[in-house]
């Protein structure tokens, strides 16, 4: 003989006991799950500390882009440039009008050896010549001024173009 389930009046009573233990078992396990400490956690939550979240761990942290300054003015010596115009990123950064120094040591000089030495290096450009120097800088650099009996700190420049001396392609030849 198989056991067939309760039918009659006693139905009810049994399905109702199994509903109650039913809910009363997931009533215990909800709470715990959502306490347990979640070791697959991706790092999107809010930090306590009042930094920003941390990223996965699979990327590193966004570097500041960095991109190309245009200035264009007179060359006055010793790397010092007197910016009469530029490219967007030195309008807004404050450049226009202002005496601006470049560190050149490691800049692609780009001019006609006015000397007459054979070479090509930063004493072939004059105080009064026509420039254009361009530099790679963090987006949205502003111009810092100067602190009192301070120069104003160096920007590295990539390249010095001497627009005044251009080089024809003809440096060696002499005018006869």
């Amino acid at each position: 003989m198989a056991l067939e389930p309760p039918t009659g009046p006693n139905r009810s009573i049994h399905m109702n006991k199994r509903i109650i233990a039913a809910v009363g078992a997931a009533a215990l396990v909800i709470p715990a799950a959502a306490s347990a400490d979640s070791s697959r956690d991706r790092g999107h939550g809010k930090r306590t500390d009042g930094g920003a979240a941390t990223t996965n761990g699979k990327r590193p942290a966004k570097r500041t882009k960095k991109v190309t300054f245009v200035f264009k003015g007179t060359f006055t010596g010793g790397g010092a440039v007197s910016v009469r115009s530029g490219n967007a990123h030195a309008r807004r950064g404050g450049f226009l009008g202002q005496a601006v120094t470049f560190d050149l040591a490691g800049a692609r000089i780009v001019v006609a050896d006015t000397n007459a030495d054979q070479k090509v290096d930063l004493a072939d450009v004059l105080a009064g010549d026509s420039v254009v120097v361009k530099a790679r800088l963090a987006k949205g650099t502003k111009r810092a001024a100067a602190a009192d009996g301070q120069a104003a700190e160096q920007i590295v420049a990539t390249q010095l173009i001497d627009k005044s001396n251009a080089d024809d392609g003809d440096a060696g030849s002499a005018a006869d």
